[in-house]
């Protein structure tokens, strides 16, 4: 069963990204990623729709499954398959010809904080908090790394990859990331929705898809980095630790 959920109206669909347990973070894993690319590829082809609302149900998302993660450190052959697939979604949304905006409550951590990263708009709750703790668990973050120093600054991401800096919604503002602060996502929607229109559809494709091209070279050396990042000693040892709710061997 997808984890992902659709209302469509007129010229809008809103996707919306369930959990797989009730009362747990939403997760990205293989099944997911290959759900999202597939919705996106299909939208691609369905002209009457123009825009995009990409939302969590509770929050928006908590990064990596981290079972999935230790199956990757683990064995080669999943890592590769995993971290493909990965800038695979990536590269899909990158690609992605309309126009997505995000609303975000709760929580968007590692995988799924980057995912904002290739959206258009991001709308957020005053209670949103955004983190990437990849380096806890020994890898780190490629979207984030890439893209994200550009949209954040490089200050901003070492903070948040080297020292595991939290943003909350004021910062992430600030910084570039959020567009606008509210707790009522329908209206800001429909406000921008009626700007947007404003513009040439041929327009916004053209600026959406020159704005993300320049990284997909880089953002595949750092993927297969990433492989043989998490078949270290230090991965295994941080994603152990994490599933364990003990301290990696490092940080003794």
């Amino acid at each position: 069963m997808s984890r992902l959920s659709f209302q469509e109206e007129e010229t809008v669909i809103k996707i919306t990204i369930k959990s797989e347990e009730e009362g747990k973070y939403n997760l990205i894993n293989m099944k997911f990623m290959h759900d999202f690319i597939d919705t996106l590829r299909a939208l691609e082809k369905e002209r009457r729709i123009r825009f995009v609302i990409l939302r969590g149900e509770e929050n928006f998302g908590a990064g990596v499954d981290i079972k999935e993660l230790k199956k990757a450190s683990e064995d080669r052959e999943y890592a590769i398959n995993f971290f493909s697939t990965m800038y695979e979604m990536y590269r899909t949304l990158f690609n992605f010809p309309k126009l997505i905006i995000a609303n975000v409550e709760g929580v968007a951590y590692g995988a799924s904080l980057e995912l904002l990263l290739g959206c258009d708009l991001v709308i957020a709750s005053e209670t949103a908090k955004f983190a990437s703790l990849a380096g806890k668990i020994g890898v780190f973050s490629p979207v984030l790394i890439t893209i994200g120093k550009e949209i954040l600054g490089w200050k901003t991401v070492k903070e948040m990859e080297f020292l595991g800096k939290e943003l909350t919604a004021k910062e992430a503002k600030e910084l570039g990331l959020v567009y606008e602060i509210s707790n009522n996502f329908d209206e800001i929607n429909n406000r921008l929705f009626q700007q947007l229109k404003q513009m040439a559809p041929t327009s916004l494709t053209q600026v959406r898809s020159l704005i993300y091209r320049k990284y997909e070279e880089e953002l595949k050396l750092i993927f297969d980095r990433l492989v043989d990042q998490v078949q270290t000693e230090n991965a295994r040892n941080g994603i152990y630790a994490f599933l364990t709710k003990t301290k990696p061997y490092w940080t003794i």
